[in-house]
């Protein structure tokens, strides 16, 4: 069976070719906005599902994948930052203390709708202000939710996590390859 992952983003079709299920990239554009009365669990797992659900419409003879990732402190959900001040305004909050990334994953077929929200508790050491400045002249944190990529160059940062590792970097991968293969999409030993 083809499986499409609705996502373009590098860290999840990486994550997926590592362990070696190859995808059809096709990214769902949808509005992100989060509504006033929606919690960030709420508004991460509509925003998985309505990711699915535009991709599985004109991909109904595939496995679909989709997922949301955001960085929460406390009350606050941090998304992509905006340009290098939002990064550095992002990064200095999270500095020094435990925040959560939640991931949400949606697995459509027209077998089954498994649905997967994954919550990992991150804390990041205590950074300068020129410590900051120097990981955003890399560029790295301006396309990531909390404006830092754990498996790049944000790495020695973080000083502790407790929870699935991948599910910072953007996909519960254990929970992804359980799925499907237990719904017999994928059968790792035998690639096609």
């Amino acid at each position: 069976m083809r499986i499409v992952l609705a996502s373009a983003s590098p860290r999840r079709i990486q994550l997926l070719e590592q362990v070696g299920i190859h995808v059809e990239i096709v990214p769902a554009h949808v509005d992100e906005t989060i509504f006033d009365h929606e919690s960030a669990q709420e508004a991460i797992q509509r925003l998985a599902q309505l990711k699915n659900d535009t991709i599985f419409i004109h991909h109904s003879d595939a496995c679909v994948i989709s997922a949301d990732t955001m960085v929460i402190l406390g009350d606050v959900i941090f998304n992509k930052p905006m340009d290098e001040a939002d990064a550095f305004r992002m990064l200095k909050a999270l500095s020094g203390k435990t925040h959560q990334v939640m991931t949400a994953m949606m697995i459509q077929s027209t077998q089954f709708k498994k649905e997967v929200l994954s919550i990992t508790h991150v804390t990041m050491a205590e950074l300068s202000d020129q410590d900051i400045w120097d990981y955003i002249k890399t560029k790295e944190p301006m396309d990531k939710a909390g404006a830092y990529a754990i498996q790049g160059k944000a790495g020695w940062m973080i000083q502790k996590i407790e929870g699935d590792f991948y599910t910072v970097v953007g996909l519960p991968l254990y929970e992804c390859v359980k799925i499907l293969r237990e719904n017999q999409v994928l059968d790792l030993q035998k690639q096609e």
